[in-house]
């Protein structure tokens, strides 16, 4: 990916998280309701059980500890510059989220739910995670990839892997999707800016 197509996309997110955030309260509300009726409408036993068993793969803890595994593996098969990559994206994810919830202040949503969670919900502090972590994972993958970055097979997981958890959010009756989306673009944001500016600075000369 070229750093044009890069400083396009991330445009692309901030407008569309602008959007998502001026418009939760008017005019996306009508968006909201269409998507949770028809995820929620497709609630079932099975469903339910792979949700509740796996949204929490993006919680704060597992995360933590997941990326703390990934790094000190890339960082023992001498990925050191992927290593601090990953590290950089995640930690920032960390930091962002303190905040910014509190920025919006908007409650959870007021419907049937499976989870009760009383905290902020916009953004989706998962789908922001898992964002980032996929997003991230991808990237490294494609670096190191024999293909390098003609090889989009791992975005198309990531990708994947990231509206598992933005729907399982929905479903669990814990978000509004444009909690989700906005999270989706922020964790979206954060990644491509720190892979346009890192991979630009040139590695110490050993």
């Amino acid at each position: 990916m070229t750093k044009n197509n890069q400083k396009r996309l991330i445009t692309f997110f901030i407008v569309m998280f602008g959007i998502i955030a001026s418009g939760y309260n008017s005019f996306l509300k009508p968006l909201d309701s269409i998507i949770i009726n028809f995820i929620q409408g497709l609630e079932n036993p099975v469903l339910t059980s792979i949700y509740l068993n796996t949204t929490n793969i993006a919680d704060q803890k597992p995360s933590a500890i997941i990326t703390a595994i990934i790094v000190i593996i890339l960082f023992v098969n001498k990925f050191k510059r992927e290593a601090l990559f990953l590290t950089l994206t995640m930690s920032t994810c960390g930091i962002v989220m303190a905040f910014i919830k509190i920025i919006f202040n908007r409650p959870r949503p007021n419907i049937h739910r499976l989870v009760e969670l009383n905290s902020l919900s916009f953004p989706s502090g998962h789908t922001t995670s898992a964002t980032i972590m996929y997003l991230t994972l991808a990237l490294i993958f494609m670096k190191l990839s024999k293909k390098g970055n003609n090889n989009y097979f791992p975005i198309l997981i990531a990708i994947m892997g990231i509206l598992f958890i933005a729907t399982s959010r929905v479903y669990l009756g814990v978000h509004y999707p444009t909690d989700t989306m906005a999270g989706m673009c922020l964790g979206s944001v954060i990644v491509l800016t720190y892979n346009l500016i890192y991979y630009n600075i040139e590695k110490p000369v050993k």
